[in-house]
């Protein structure tokens, strides 16, 4: 298919008035217009009424199944008379008028305090029988909204019918019509009100999606089907295609809502809300340089489009296509100076970049700015310590406080000491930070180990993860780093236990499978007890190459020099480790392919020359 051509438009924006009740206004003049005298009784009853009256409009609520999300519209030309006017025809026969007008009169009275009261099945039966007296629309919306409040459906539908054949101007009792036939499951006939509707919004394509939004979140089951027999009849609906496009994204159906966009884009360019989310789709789809190049051709066309363009920004630093991206977010900047966002996320780039003084600018805009202080802060200690600048990073660091670089920030001020010298300080530092939770002491400590293992203090790394496993005996991050340390450590009873453990807590942890896998295999000789933890860490994540190598390093121990290769090779090409390098040279001297092992080696070693492992290896087996 050829990509839709883009033309400019404007969205036509449409202001609509909430209607007010106003039978307060229409009874007072009533009693003028008929001069009527009423007992004091009576205007105690008026009085009440207009006291029930004065607050109904403030306290009417459809209940959450309905509530709107849409502004109410105004009726224009009601087809319906008011009550004036109908009295206004009798009034020859004033005392036919005042009997009437006082039958009316005491059952709104019914009616309000039946509401009151919370009796919603009297309140929506009077109400409803008002309105078909009175003709009024008005009272047939409330008699909707008490049925709905009761569940009373085949009620709220009669009462709704009644409202849109005295208002048919009236969209919301169009959309609560609807939204009543869907919860009977009566789709065929919500459709008929759907479609009267849509011809009343065919210029406001903000409030048919407002309305069609609501629709479909109060009824997915039918979502689909709702909008597909909507499209049945109105084929070539812009709105209606748009709305069944979001739905097939929602339901993961991605081709097909890419084909309906681009069958609404082509017979209709000017369908502005269609553009950003094709090319969201196309990015969806993995289809990342078509999605760039919609964007671009559509800000050509449009190039005030501001959330189009802050869209193609995000797009293409997710492309890692970060000169462009600086370019993009640079121009929104020009317009939008102290947005917080846009300075943090030309900062980023900067810093991806290289950039690191235009970082360094952003980043005290964005400080200066107020907004994302703590981000700021952290990012400019990171620069700070990259140029070797350690005290300012330091005081950097300090000034971070409550933020998801909380942590990050003090795991940071304790590779600075460690940099200076000072690791005393550094664990004494970890050891000191104020946390909220238990989870933030956790990795606090475990900070703490990690600094103590990287100087070779492995029992006081030891202890470390003993106080955390104190503190949270089944923490497994814990009991792995532990185990891990016990193989440094020579420990091979107290590594299997950990590992032992956490599979016990989560059988398919694929790092203690495969640990414990390679670690049996290179400790013992329970080849195949190993090969079946390996294999089973192998099916559940296939592509790893630290699960390869170990497959390769256990086929090896079990003399299955062919397929260990097989396995070591394919590892090595998914990453270059030195670890690898010498696994696989040692299999392939082994199985007599002396030159081609020495080949791997000293690839191996012109790439990682300090390794320890590679260099032991290569001493054992080319003195």
């Amino acid at each position: 298919m050829t990509e839709p051509i883009l033309n400019s438009s404007e969205n036509i924006t449409l202001k609509h008035l909430q209607p007010e009740l106003k039978l307060y206004n229409q009874i007072t003049k009533w009693s003028i217009s008929v001069n009527i005298k009423l007992f004091d009784q009576k205007h105690l009853g008026l009085i009440l009424f207009a006291n029930l009256l004065g607050g109904c409009a403030s306290q009417l609520t459809y209940g959450d199944v309905f509530a709107q999300k849409t502004p109410s519209f105004q009726p224009e030309n009601q087809s319906h008379q008011p009550i004036e006017a109908q009295h206004s025809q009798v009034a020859s026969d004033s005392g036919y008028f005042i009997s009437q007008q006082q039958e009316y009169m005491y059952k709104i009275l019914v009616a309000e305090i039946a509401r009151l009261r919370g009796n919603h099945t009297l309140a929506a039966t009077s109400f409803f029988d008002i309105a078909m007296k009175a003709r009024d629309w008005q009272f047939a919306e409330r008699a909707t909204q008490s049925a709905i409040l009761v569940q009373e459906y085949s009620m709220a539908t009669q009462a709704a019918q009644l409202w849109i054949t005295l208002a048919p101007s009236n969209l919301n009792g169009y959309q609560i019509l609807a939204n009543i036939l869907l919860i009977q499951k009566r789709t065929d006939e919500a459709i008929v009100y759907l479609d009267a509707m849509l011809k009343h919004l065919e210029a406001d394509p903000q409030q048919f999606n407002s309305v069609m939004d609501t629709l479909l979140e109060q009824h997915p089951a039918v979502a689909l089907e709702l909008v597909e027999k909507l499209l049945a009849k109105r084929p070539n609906h812009s709105l209606i295609l748009l709305s069944y496009s979001r739905l097939l994204l929602q339901a993961n159906q991605l081709e097909q809502a890419l084909n309906i966009l681009q069958t609404l884009l082509t017979n209709n360019p000017e369908q502005m809300e269609a553009v950003p989310l094709y090319a969201y789709l196309l990015d969806r789809l993995k289809q990342t340089p078509r999605a760039l190049q919609w964007m671009a051709q559509a800000l050509s066309k449009h190039p005030d489009k501001q959330e189009w363009r802050l869209m193609y920004a995000r797009m293409l630093a997710d492309a890692e296509k970060y000169e462009e991206a600086i370019k993009q977010f640079k121009w929104l900047l020009s317009i939008h100076p102290q947005h917080g966002d846009i300075l943090y996320a030309l900062g980023i780039l900067s810093l991806e970049t290289k950039q690191m003084a235009a970082a360094t600018g952003y980043f005290m805009r964005l400080l200066e700015s107020g907004e994302r202080v703590n981000m700021a802060r952290y990012y400019l200690g990171l620069i700070a310590q990259e140029g070797n600048n350690l005290n300012q990073a330091l005081y950097w660091y300090r000034q971070v406080e409550g933020s998801s670089n909380y942590l990050k920030a003090h795991a940071q001020i304790a590779l600075v000491l460690v940099e200076q010298g000072h690791l005393e300080q550094a664990i004494k530092h970890l050891q000191d930070v104020p946390v909220a939770n238990l989870e933030d002491k956790i990795s606090l400590i475990q900070m703490e180990a990690e600094l103590l293992i990287e100087e070779k203090r492995y029992q006081q790394a030891l202890d470390a993860y003993h106080h955390a496993l104190e503190l949270k005996p089944d923490d497994i991050d814990v009991l792995y780093m532990r185990a891990l340390l016990h193989e440094k450590m020579g420990n091979v009873d107290l590594l299997e236990q950990d590992l032992r453990h956490v599979l016990q807590l989560k059988p398919e942890n694929v790092g203690a499978l495969n640990a414990l896998g390679y670690s049996i295999a290179n400790q013992t000789n329970r080849y195949q007890e190993a090969y079946e933890f390996i294999k089973k860490a192998l099916s559940l994540r296939p592509s790893d190459y630290y699960i390869l190598d170990s497959m390769g390093w256990v086929l090896y121990k079990m003399g299955n020099y062919a397929e260990a290769i097989a396995y070591l090779r394919k590892a090595q090409a998914q990453y270059n480790d030195p670890e690898i390098a010498a696994h696989l040279g040692e299999v392939l001297w082994k199985s007599g392919d002396q030159r081609a092992a020495k080949e791997v080696w000293e690839k191996a070693k012109a790439t990682f020359p300090n390794d320890e492992k590679l260099r032991q290896v290569i001493q054992h087996f080319t003195p």
